[in-house]
């Protein structure tokens, strides 16, 4: 099997879920043999954002990554065949993780696409950290119309978000997930992508059928990957 390689820590708690699910998928379809029905996986816990910051904890513009990052990705690549990079914003950055690494990255924006072209959604809810452009952007170009939240429910949900990394579990968090989500419904969207590794860990209803979680399905993809 494959070595997975786990660019992660961005969201620890996040990594933790997708580690889990990695796990699980594996259960499925590679037979148990105590501890070795599993894919190889080296996993790297980040404490720092991806991308250089501003006082509000928002990406700088324009983007850059963090030169640790990076650091980060030139140590993974040569212990894996491939790259996950557990954070969907982090993503805005593949190619240069790519070319430091040397190792390509399964990216958790296309398994999230194929899955939205699997359903067929036209009219699509995105929600992430800010401005989630890293599916708006290539959604939009595919046809497809977006709608997202902005200004005082936008704010909310980012500090939401921060308190998932933080740890912390508190009412007014969930409620921020549930009014963003309660919002984009509103519009009549076919389906709604939670674009931030944090907001499923704020959603009580995860099985909902107009909600995609990206977690589950790049955890999948990996499993395939790793037996391929």
């Amino acid at each position: 099997m494959k070595t997975i390689g786990i660019l992660g820590g961005i969201g620890p708690h996040a990594t933790m879920d997708l580690e889990a699910r990695i796990h699980r998928a594996a259960q499925r379809v590679i037979p148990a043999k105590l501890n070795s029905g599993y894919p190889p996986m080296i996993v790297w816990y980040c404490r720092h954002p991806p991308v250089v910051i501003g006082d509000d904890g928002l990406a700088s513009l324009p983007l850059r990554p963090d030169p640790r990052l990076l650091d980060v990705a030139r140590s993974l690549g040569p212990l894996v065949d491939f790259l996950i990079i557990c954070s969907n914003g982090a993503h805005l950055l593949q190619a240069e993780i790519e070319r430091a690494s040397g190792r390509e990255v399964l990216s958790m924006i296309d398994t999230t696409i194929r899955e939205v072209d699997r359903r067929g959604w036209k009219r699509i809810g995105v929600l992430g950290l800010g401005n989630p452009t890293v599916y708006l952007n290539p959604l939009r170009e595919r046809g497809i119309t977006c709608e997202t939240i902005e200004g005082d429910r936008r704010a909310a949900l980012d500090k939401a978000i921060f308190g998932v990394m933080e740890g912390r579990d508190e009412p007014s968090m969930t409620a921020a997930a549930d009014d963003a989500i309660a919002e984009l419904r509103s519009r009549k969207v076919d389906g709604i992508i939670l674009g931030c590794t944090e907001i499923p860990m704020l959603v009580r209803d995860l099985d909902a059928p107009d909600l995609i979680n990206p977690l589950a399905f790049i955890a999948e993809a990996a499993v395939e990957r790793a037996l391929s």
